[in-house]
């Protein structure tokens, strides 16, 4: 049987649990890069490498050294922040086809944010002065990066706002099509996402994220498995979010 075309662009490794992308795919699919020519990519892989990272392992710390940019290839990768008190805060959680560092990367500060493998994971890894270097000579492509990086800010503005002004299910509905829309390669409508982690994300216990996602389990809305869910529709939590119940 003739493989489909863009099979060919991911590697299986069992390590890692799922299909991951090679590198030059990864700087293929992404915005940061995507308008790079086959030459720049080659030449900015070649300043380039992969890191294997065994699950539960921190790859850096919040305050630490911003010393390069990371790709996931494969795995996920939890980003968190610990109050005074030692409670802990799940910013967010990104699978392959995800860039982080960025912040760090441009200003030269620390990291603002802790990351951890939440599985075994391959990153790719681009060293800050390499990266500086070779966007010195491209600044229409470092203009994208300018311009995601101010799309996150406004989205961190909304989550603000949604902290302030939306209820509990409007959020949590939200939370889950934001991390939909992340462009995961999974199964349609899959996640994975561990409830406890749904809960630090936005601020709540367990058992509240627990009681929520068991009533829409009932209604038809998702399917709740081992280790994340299937939204099976997608316009019921749009309809939650848009009517803030």
């Amino acid at each position: 049987m003739r493989q489909h075309p863009s099979a060919s662009r991911l590697r299986t490794d069992a390590r890692y649990g799922s299909q991951g992308l090679t590198p030059q795919v990864l700087l293929g699919v992404h915005p940061f890069f995507s308008m790079l020519v086959p030459g720049d990519v080659s030449t900015l892989l070649a300043r380039a490498h992969c890191r294997d990272i065994a699950a539960n392992l921190t790859i850096f710390r919040k305050d630490d050294p911003g010393d390069g940019l990371y790709g996931v290839l494969a795995g996920q990768v939890a980003f968190t922040i610990d109050s005074r008190s030692g409670k802990e805060l799940t910013l967010n959680v990104l699978g392959p086809g995800e860039f982080f560092g960025e912040i760090a990367l441009l200003d030269g500060g620390g990291r603002s944010a802790t990351a951890r493998a939440r599985s075994a994971c391959r990153l790719l890894f681009i060293p800050r002065r390499e990266f500086l270097s070779f966007f010195a000579d491209r600044p229409e492509a470092m203009m994208k990066i300018v311009a995601l990086l101010c799309a996150r800010v406004r989205r961190s503005t909304d989550y603000i706002a949604d902290s302030t002004f939306l209820g509990f299910s409007p959020r949590l509905a939200k939370q889950l099509i934001v991390m939909l829309g992340a462009g995961h390669p999974a199964p349609q409508g899959a996640l994975r996402v561990s409830q406890s982690e749904l809960a630090s994300m936005l601020g709540v216990s367990r058992e509240r994220v627990n009681r929520q996602l068991g009533a829409w389990a009932s209604s038809g809305i998702l399917e709740q498995r081992r280790g994340g869910m299937v939204i099976r529709d997608r316009n019921a939590l749009e309809h939650v979010v848009a009517n803030g119940t």
